[in-house]
């Protein structure tokens, strides 16, 4: 009967985990096959258009709001947290590839974000610093010789970097945990630009399609953050 007891308490265990294991590869898979997708999608209709290439740098403000999802702890509610709207900022690298209408807008950026969250027993702020890598569909609404109107969307990925952390004023729970910041995050862009000889003007919202941290209390109760993003950025195209 010990044995027994023994042999089906780690059997279940053993498949408890299993299926946790299995769970998170179904989330990556679904990302992964959402962005390929999208890739397939532009080259494709790419393949068929008049090869145009642009090449520039920019930079950006942008205003984020960090939400608090689903907390567990002892006492708190969701609506016991408040989050406040943090300004950052953004400066990078992008490419234009397409033809009078369709282009295909890769980017290299490196993003600092803030956020601020305040509970009953104190507050928290989190410094966030990622390299972002959007992949943007984007049409032009109105195409001039000397200036465009635009609309794109599409997916963007986020590499945190060192240098990201966390400040408590709190003595009994932890909101964001900086151990805890996700090695990478998926978000969607939505925006729409405008374009003037070689200059370039862009406003985009970000939804967070993944957490960006697991928060924590001091009973191990955990929580999720994700982030919302309001940019507006400049740039130059050189080529």
């Amino acid at each position: 009967m010990f044995l027994f007891i023994i042999f089906y308490y780690f059997g279940t265990t053993n498949f408890v985990f299993s299926a946790f294991k299995f769970k998170l590869k179904i989330k990556i898979m679904k990302k992964s096959i959402l962005t390929f997708t999208f890739l397939t999608l532009v080259m494709s209709t790419f393949a068929q258009l008049p090869f145009t290439f642009d090449l520039g740098v920019k930079a950006g403000i942008n205003s984020s709001k960090i939400t608090t999802d689903n907390p567990s702890a002892v006492g708190y509610t969701y609506s016991d947290f408040k989050s406040d709207v943090k300004s950052g900022y953004n400066i990078g690298a992008f490419a234009r590839i397409g033809g009078k209408k369709l282009y295909f807008q890769p980017e290299l950026l490196y993003c600092k974000r803030n956020g601020q969250s305040s509970f009953t027993n104190g507050s928290q702020t989190l410094n966030l610093k990622t390299i972002q890598i959007p992949l943007l569909l984007g049409y032009r609404l109105i195409n001039l010789k000397i200036a465009s109107v635009r609309a794109f969307t599409g997916p963007a990925m986020s590499f945190v970097t060192n240098g990201s952390s966390v400040n408590i004023i709190s003595s009994t729970i932890s909101q964001f945990k900086a151990d805890n910041f996700k090695s990478s995050i998926w978000n969607w862009q939505l925006g729409a630009g405008v374009d003037v000889l070689k200059f370039t003007f862009d406003v985009r919202y970000e939804w967070g399609l993944s957490k960006l941290s697991d928060g924590g209390s001091t009973t191990n109760i955990g929580f999720t953050n994700k982030g919302n993003v309001l940019t507006f950025s400049f740039g130059f195209k050189f080529i």
